[in-house]
């Protein structure tokens, strides 16, 4: 009667069960750490063989024990319509409370069942939860794969909605100082900025065998051969099928011809006005033109302040790179850096850096800035080291980090009554600060300095002044040298104008007897609360500090002033409250979404927006913010759909944060990749699987600012370094392609000598079996074919046919260049450097390229047609 009973329950329990999943409800979900509650699904296959085979472990004659019945029970439920449940969800605690049953059940009816039950029901819930891990994190990969592909596709629509759609003209980014009309196309181009990036309208443009470099350089970060070439075929793969796609588009549509018609345009009319100069504006994001009688004069006037600027004789950059060597020698001698860093630190290709000016189109008269790119300079590597080490004696307390730290602590300041706020800005700092006070700053911060350096103060002292004195540049072919202040672009200067600023605000604070409650600074930049009648009296003491260093000086109005792109407003309870603030004269322009640079950068910069945005407009409500968000954007031509979708999910981050920390096992390397529309996106996501620790991001190669012409003086091509160069043969169509890291002349004069030594050795009657000769031919190819034909190479025919700052894509780009060049007197074993699975899209190119097959990015072909004008 009991087992009746029992059975009875079981039945019920089981049929309620599926009468429930059938309506829907389908599972029973807990709380405790062993089950979370979590679905899953298909799970009777599981009670089907968990049945099976409690009922085979069991005794089978029924005069002894009756757990035979337990068959008919799973007999009639597999043959009820609850075979439903396959396809509804169960939960684990279902599950735990029927093997519970089960077990107690039998021990109602036979003991030996039971206990051969209780450890076979153990293993079997053990693999079955393990089972149920597995599937829910397949279940959230799935789920987290599902949204991404939504997002994409939402990303996708946006952009079919506007593939055929041409950027709309920002009038305010251009501003035309001449008499000279643009035409509306040229002005169209050139009002979206020197970083706009311009699609490929030609398969010879192509920077293919850059993107090859940077690939290398990617996959020779894992040191495994296997994964290697498995990542290098599928890159090839890509390559190719992408090469013969464009090979197979036959007209090409609106928007390329677009683009191929307005660069002519641009390319003709920039031709036909060599006396325009295209510069980008010193701020408000702005290009301006203007005549470059003009600009020249200007910065002739400016060069020649005799206070400011020396004329020299002649180029001193040999001198500054002795000098620059031997605190290199020096250092590394005294054991206070590694040769590693003293091999960084020397420089046998340094060059003068050239001027240039940066209009200032917000100011009357149009004013340059003068700009100095050190980059070239023989002391750049040593600034930056000396900079680092008083970089981090600098307490920076006064410091505003950034706008979000300066609003988080402004939103928590309350004035005092009767104090108002101020901001002050200091006249041209970088080439105000004079040497002596830099000088006299390092020696009274010199406790701190120490404990970041073992260098004593004199050597100390010896290199910043070397630093400061090494300010060079070259205008028109004239050299000088700024004898007063520093150059702005000399890695040196943020450093010192951050040291002089934070010892003046340590003396004026001392010198005043009444407190700041605000008192923050962003380099040049100062914002003060004081009270109202002794503005005059804090300008006077700031003014005071030093006759170089002069502050001008700003008062809020109606309770607003601006500091750094916050609107600070002052609350009538004496709180101040910000928001996202623009100036008068800047144009609203940013990365266009119609530039050619790849989906993610341009989805980072609307999000990056769209935070500063929320993150600064505390005084105003949710629907003015969003109004400003969506005008900004779309002047700059993001679609709708794509600015409501980032703006409600920036409001998502904000109210369900994910502040997880990641900690990689792996330390994280940075490379760089040439955009190449689609095809880089494709590359970056095949390597991601391999490389997950390698954070790749986009590089443009052709710009708008590459179609301008040079503001700055031209490099001489002999000056040049990192480059990939060709020499022609004098008495044959060949040429020899080679690379080097120093300046082409000096690689020149070691190809001249050795030809002039096999020159002398031919007029000594020696041959070609003679040792000396053969030991002259091995040293390059280019000697083998001269001393093998007695050729001679034109040297001074010399063309520069691809460059790269990236010196470890030097040997790739050499090697590309050499198999896809017809006629080349290279060897086979200088093609070693590169992979043969690359054969298949060198070949590709080679039969689809111009004559000469030499491939170029746009930076290196405008410079080369600069060169030959």
């Amino acid at each position: 009667m009991s087992i009746r009973r029992t059975c009875c329950v079981g039945e019920l329990f089981i049929v309620r069960f599926t009468y429930s999943a059938a309506c829907g409800g389908g599972s029973v979900e807990g709380n405790s750490e062993n089950d979370p509650g979590r679905r899953t699904t298909m799970q009777l296959p599981v009670w089907r063989h968990f049945y099976s085979d409690c009922i085979d472990s069991c005794c089978n004659d029924s005069s002894v024990c009756r757990t035979a019945s337990l068959r008919v029970l799973f007999l009639s439920v597999c043959s009820t319509p609850a075979y439903v449940l396959l396809r509804l969800s169960v939960s684990v605690r279902l599950l735990t409370v029927l093997c519970v049953f089960t077990i107690w059940h039998v021990s109602s009816m036979c003991r030996f069942c039971c206990l051969k039950l209780e450890s076979f029901c153990c293993l079997k819930l053990e693999s079955f939860f393990e089972n149920q891990d597995s599937f829910y994190d397949r279940h959230v990969r799935n789920n987290s794969s599902r949204t991404d592909r939504k997002y994409q596709a939402i990303i996708d629509r946006s952009l079919e909605a506007t593939a055929n759609r041409t950027p709309s003209h920002n009038t305010k980014s251009l501003f035309n100082s001449t008499d000279v009309t643009v035409p509306k196309d040229v002005e169209l181009l050139l009002s979206m900025g020197s970083k706009f990036a311009l699609p490929y309208t030609d398969m010879n443009e192509l920077p293919i065998y850059h993107l090859i470099a940077d690939v290398e350089n990617i996959i020779q970060t894992n040191n495994e051969e296997a994964i290697q070439e498995r990542n290098r075929c599928a890159v090839a793969n890509q390559i190719q099928n992408f090469l013969h796609a464009e090979r197979g588009k036959g007209r090409h549509d609106a928007v390329t011809n677009f683009y191929r018609t307005t660069i002519r345009s641009t390319r003709a009319f920039l031709k036909q006005h060599p006396e325009l100069v295209i510069a980008e504006a010193d701020k408000g994001n702005r290009t301006v033109v203007m005549k470059r009688d003009e600009y020249e004069s200007k910065m002739q006037r400016m060069i020649d302040d005799d206070e400011t600027y020396l004329k020299l004789n002649r180029d001193p950059t040999a001198g500054y790179q002795k000098r620059n060597n031997n605190f290199a020698k020096r250092l590394a001698d005294l054991k206070l850096i590694d040769r590693a860093t003293e091999r960084r630190m020397k420089t046998y290709k340094a060059t003068a850096p050239r001027i240039y000016g940066a209009p200032k189109a917000h100011k009357e008269g149009l004013p340059l800035r003068p700009v100095v790119p050190c980059m070239t300079s023989p002391s750049y590597t040593l600034s930056q080291f000396v900079g680092k080490i008083i970089q981090k004696s600098i307490t920076g307390k006064y410091n505003a980090t950034d706008s979000y730290t300066f609003c988080e602590y402004i939103n928590s300041v309350q004035l005092p009554p009767d104090y108002v706020l101020i901001s002050l800005d200091v006249v041209s700092l970088f080439t105000c600060i004079p040497k002596n006070l830099v000088i006299r700053d390092v020696i009274h911060n010199w406790e701190n300095i120490k404990q970041h350096t073992d260098i004593n103060l004199d050597l100390f002292l010896e290199m910043t002044e070397f630093c400061i004195d090494c300010s060079y540049f070259r205008f028109k072919g004239q050299f000088y040298r700024q004898v007063f202040g520093t150059a702005m672009g000399n890695p040196l200067s943020p450093t010192i104008a951050d040291l002089v600023m934070e010892a003046l605000l340590d003396n004026v604070v001392a010198r005043i007897d009444f407190p700041f409650p605000v008192l923050k600074k962003y380099v040049d930049d100062l914002m003060l609360a004081v009270p109202k009648d002794k503005i005059e009296e804090v300008r006077k003491i700031f003014n005071e500090y030093n006759e170089k260093i002069q502050f001008t000086v700003e008062v809020e109005e109606n309770g607003k002033i601006p500091f750094l792109d916050l609107l600070l407003v002052r609350q009538p309870d004496q709180t101040i409250k910000t928001e996202w603030y623009m100036k008068p004269i800047a144009s609203g322009r940013f990365l266009n979404y119609h530039s050619a640079h790849s989906i993610k950068q341009k989805v980072n910069v609307a999000n990056n927006f769209i935070r500063r945005v929320q993150t600064f407009s505390t005084n105003v409500d949710t629907a003015t913010t969003r109004d400003i968000i969506t005008t900004q954007l779309k002047l700059n031509d993001y679609p709708t759909t794509m600015i409501n979708r980032l703006i409600d999910r920036s409001r998502e981050r904000q109210v369900n944060p994910t502040n997880e920390d990641v900690t990689d096992s792996e330390e994280t390397i940075y490379r760089s990749m040439v955009q190449v529309g689609q095809l880089s996106g494709n590359i970056q996501k095949i390597l991601k699987k391999d490389y997950p620790n390698v954070t790749i991001s986009s590089k443009n190669a052709k710009t708008v600012g590459n179609m301008l012409p040079p503001v700055k003086d031209v490099e001489d091509k002999n000056s040049r370094s990192n480059v990939i160069y060709n020499i022609p043969c004098a008495d044959c169509p060949a040429c020899y392609v080679g690379m080097t890291t120093n300046k082409l002349q000096t690689r020149i004069s070691s190809h001249r000598s050795c030809s002039n030594r096999l020159q002398s050795l031919w007029d000594q009657g020696k041959t070609t079996e003679d040792v000396e000769v053969a030991q002259l031919r091995e040293r390059t190819a280019l000697l083998d074919h001269s001393a093998a034909n007695h050729h001679v190479f034109a040297f001074d025919r010399t063309r520069i046919v691809d460059s790269s700052f990236k010196q470890q894509n030097l040997h790739i780009l050499e090697t590309c260049h050499i198999v896809n060049t017809h006629n080349t007197v290279n060897k086979r074993t200088d093609t070693d450097n590169l992979s043969n699975t690359y054969a298949g899209v060198l070949h590709t190119l080679r039969n689809n390229t111009r004559s000469e097959a030499v491939l170029q990015t746009d930076e290196s072909l405008q410079q080369e047609s600069i060169q030959s004008e």
